[in-house]
């Protein structure tokens, strides 16, 4: 059985639900082939595809878009037609039983479909409510015109799929009201490290730069992921709370990551952050992260970071650390008592949980056991690919989906 996966806004291995997707489907048995953008460097037509870990994987470029109707339309039409020209490739090449396609953006149903009438199975997997992030991005008449075209698309989306994969209880909710689709057609399929390969690892002292104390940030640095939030936070700690004795790692990059490096350092603060860019390796990742005292998430309340599962979460629970975040719905759902949460907005409070967490070391531990410990026993992956397998079964088994039973999602 051969499955085609298509994500259009991260790369595999780097997209590592996408990654963890696609060997738990080789694993099984499954030929896999994954459709992701690549850089300037991803190989040409005459090269592809690119072979790793046995899951063969087709690049295509696009220029991701910063802001702008432009520079939107740019990059969803560019990736539309060239993830159109590679699935007529891969076809081509070795016909698939199911074509996998992740969001966002909303646009790929014409091809789920064409597929689908050709023989294929269409499964549509809900990453990012893309209406709710088109409302955030544009304002004003412009912006109600874009989310209604958006909310049309996202059910045009939920109607042409032959299955919907959810990545939490929220986004479930939204396909059976919003989307109108039985629950029967749903399996809730949450973001999880995988257990037996992202664990802690030996703390590198290093890593602090001669402070006593590092809070780390792990994550993309882009205008609705809390950067300048993030920012404003350091700034209360060391400079109103006078916390001298604190590194703040920040590791990730993204369109605001020099605008949160230039706000720091006017601010004279770069002594007490620590910029590494995005690290690709995973060991070194761990060190970072188990060499940390707190980790911190801070993205602000909107409607789509309220009711998403943030793949960083569930990885700092798994590095068996406590987590400052702001009080957003699956946030809590998911870290529960590993993580103090803060009222959106409130950067005095969020700072001062910090300060206060790195005074009560006991505190921290527990904290930490408790993340680990429900990462271990509910929210890996290892835990939740059974959902995906199901899902599988359910689209392509004789028997049909009425006798699929999901476990119930956390």
């Amino acid at each position: 059985m051969h499955t085609l996966i298509v994500v259009e806004n991260n790369s595999v291995p780097f997209d590592r639900r996408v990654w963890y997707e696609a060997t738990t489907l080789r694993d099984e048995g499954w030929q896999v082939s994954v459709i992701c953008p690549g850089d300037k460097k991803a190989p040409t037509n005459g090269r592809m595809p690119e072979y790793l870990d046995g899951i063969a994987i087709y690049r295509f470029h696009v220029e991701f878009a910063q802001g702008g109707i432009v520079g939107f339309l740019k990059e969803y039409l560019t990736a539309f037609f060239a993830i159109a020209r590679l699935s007529r490739r891969v076809w081509r090449e070795k016909r698939f039983e199911i074509i996998h396609i992740s969001n966002p953006p909303d646009i790929f149903f014409p091809i789920g479909l064409l597929y689908h009438f050709l023989g294929a199975k269409y499964i549509y997997d809900h990453h990012d409510l893309f209406p709710e992030m088109i409302s955030e991005r544009f304002k004003g008449k412009v912006g109600k015109i874009f989310f209604r075209l958006a909310c049309w698309l996202e059910i045009l989306t939920y109607k042409s799929a032959d299955l919907v994969i959810t990545t939490n209880e929220s986004f479930r909710e939204i396909a059976v009201k919003r989307g109108k689709i039985p629950e029967e057609k749903i399996a809730v399929v949450r973001n999880g490290p995988r257990i037996k390969a992202f664990y802690p690892v030996e703390p590198i002292p290093a890593l602090k730069k001669g402070f006593p104390y590092m809070v780390c940030f792990v994550g993309i640095m882009g205008e609705f992921d809390g950067t300048m939030e993030l920012a404003e936070i350091v700034r209360h700690v060391v400079l109103d709370l006078g916390r001298k004795d604190i590194l703040f790692t920040l590791i990730g990059d993204g369109s605001m990551r020099e605008a949160i490096k230039d706000k720091l350092y006017a601010w004279g603060l770069e002594k007490y952050v620590d910029l590494p860019g995005l690290i690709k390796d995973d060991i070194l990742l761990r060190s970072y992260m188990s060499t940390a005292d707190v980790l911190v998430s801070p993205e602000p309340l909107t409607l789509m970071n309220k009711l998403s599962t943030f793949i960083k979460i569930g990885e700092y629970m798994a590095m068996g650390k406590p987590i400052v975040a702001f009080d957003l719905k699956e946030t809590r759902n998911t870290a529960q008592e590993a993580c103090i949460y803060i009222q959106n907005g409130q950067i005095n409070e969020f700072g001062k949980a910090i300060s206060i967490l790195m005074a009560d070391e006991n505190k921290r531990n527990k904290m930490g056991k408790v993340g680990r410990k429900r990462v271990e026993e509910q929210l890996c992956w290892e835990e939740q690919q059974k959902n995906l397998l199901l899902a599988y079964q359910s689209v392509i088994g004789t028997k049909g989906r009425k006798n699929i039973h999901y476990a119930s999602s956390i």
